[in-house]
Formats: C-alpha cells, sequence, structure tokens
C-alpha cells in the first residue's frame, strides 16, 4: 500500500505565539464604576425662573381655582383689616381694603377671561356663582350687629348728638321733631309716641358705635338718653329712650328711636 503523499498538507497545531484563547467573561467588566476624580459632566441644575414660573402657568391653566380661593377667603381679609384697626392702624386700613378689593377683582377678571375663550354661558355662570357667594361671606361680617360699643377716636366728637337732642327738645315741645329725622319723616309709632307721652326732662347718658366683625362703621352711632316721661294722668316715670343717628348728606339725621314705652 503507498504511503501517504508527500504533497498532501498534513494538519500542524497553530504556533504558541498566535494561538487565540477565549478569556473568560467578567460581569463586572460592563458596569459603570463611580470614580470622584473623574471629569464627568453632571446633570445641569434646574433653572430658578421655571421652578417660580410653575405657579403662575398652573394659574393661567386653572384661573377659577384661584378665583374661589380669594372668595372664600374674602372673610379673613375683612377680620384682617378689623385687626389693623383695633390696633390703632386706622391709616393703614383704607389702604389695605383697597388693595384686597384690587387683588379679588384681578382674580375675578383673570377668570372671565378664560371662560370668555370657551363659553359665554359659563362665563356668566361663574361670574354669578362667585357674586353670590362672596355676597353671602360677607354679609354676617359686614352687616350683622354684634352689639354696641364706645366709638373709636377717629369717629370724631359730635356722632350725632346735637341731632339727636333735636328730636327729645321737639318732643318735649310736644312735636315730632321732623326735622332731626332721616328724609324728614318721622316713624309712624314714634309720632304717635310723641303725641300720648309727655317729656318733662331729659339727659345724655351715653354714646357709641355699633359693633360688627368688620371695622366699625362710624356712620351709624347710638345715643342713650334718660328721660321722665308722664303718660296721661299717671306718675312720672324715670325712662330710656336710644337714639339711633347716621351720617346723611352733610350732616347727622336719625334714622329711629326705641322707647320709652314698648
Amino acid at each position: 500500500m503507498p504511503g501517504p503523499s508527500e504533497d498532501v498538507p498534513r494538519w500542524q497545531p497553530p504556533a504558541r505565539e498566535t494561538q487565540h484563547r477565549a478569556d473568560p467573561w467578567d460581569p463586572s467588566a460592563d458596569v459603570p464604576r463611580w470614580d470622584p476624580d473623574a471629569d464627568v459632566p453632571r446633570q445641569p441644575p434646574a433653572a430658578r425662573g421655571a421652578v417660580g414660573a410653575r405657579p403662575f402657568r398652573w394659574w393661567g391653566a386653572h384661573p377659577w381655582g384661584i378665583a374661589w380661593i380669594g372668595v372664600f377667603l374674602a372673610p379673613a381679609g375683612v377680620l384682617l383689616l378689623r385687626f389693623v384697626d383695633e390696633y390703632g392702624y386706622e391709616r393703614f386700613v383704607a389702604p389695605l381694603q383697597w388693595t384686597l378689593i384690587a387683588l379679588l377683582a384681578l382674580l375675578l377678571v383673570r377668570a372671565v377671561l378664560f371662560s370668555a375663550r370657551r363659553s359665554v354661558v359659563r362665563l356668566v355662570l361663574g361670574l354669578a356663582a362667585a357674586g353670590g357667594v362672596l355676597g353671602l361671606l360677607l354679609w354676617p361680617v359686614t352687616q350683622v350687629t354684634l352689639g354696641r360699643v364706645i366709638c373709636p377716636t377717629r369717629a370724631g366728637v359730635d356722632l350725632g348728638v346735637q341731632s339727636a337732642a333735636v328730636a327729645l327738645e321737639a318732643w318735649q315741645r310736644g312735636e315730632a321733631g321732623a326735622a332731626a329725622w332721616h328724609a324728614a319723616d318721622p316713624a309712624p309709632a314714634w309720632r304717635e309716641k310723641a303725641r300720648s307721652i309727655s317729656l318733662l326732662d331729659y339727659r345724655l347718658v351715653e354714646s357709641g358705635c355699633f359693633e360688627r366683625a368688620a371695622p366699625i362703621d362710624t356712620r351709624y352711632t347710638w345715643h342713650d338718653f334718660r328721660v321722665t316721661i308722664r303718660e296721661g294722668e299717671r306718675a312720672p316715670l324715670s325712662k330710656v329712650v336710644v337714639v339711633h343717628t347716621a351720617v346723611e348728606g352733610d350732616g347727622w339725621k336719625i334714622t329711629g328711636i326705641e322707647g320709652p314705652l314698648p
């Protein structure tokens, strides 16, 4: 049998220096490592303007939400005005009041303009609802009388005492004192009392204003008079008459009288 041909190449193991060996896989090689000395760019900080403008962007998208917050906080603003007035800073009451009114108006105008672009019906309903709720919230703190108090110094000295005294002087003469009344028209009940009850004497006891949650309105005052009256042939009686006065035009006018008899 003939041997292998000399021309056929025989298999030779690769040379040691050229032999390729597969390196074992190192799982930690693909995991990034933190190097404090490496100059790696970090995430830039958020711009301050973007954070500060976020509430304004939310306001622009939800103007009625901010407007309703202003409506529900309106009574708190009235109480703030009373606090400022009570602590002797009455000169700041009017500027602060107009500032709060302007701020609330700005919130409502912004909400109205937002609704105007979408629906006129929503505009009207939203404005009507805000006005109605605002009136309901402000009525107790501005119109409900809590009692009678001494007027603050800003009310002045007169307080309508002279007009109240004019009515009592007219009653002492047997008249109703129409000139001192609001719109020169005495109440029918008082006119009847002035005719049937004789006033013998009177003296002023105290004057003051009507208290409420809002700053005291010095345009409305009360005056307590101790009077001595006689009804028909009965013996004289000592009673208290309360005269209510209010600023009317350029002077004080009587708006009502309580007493001397029910």
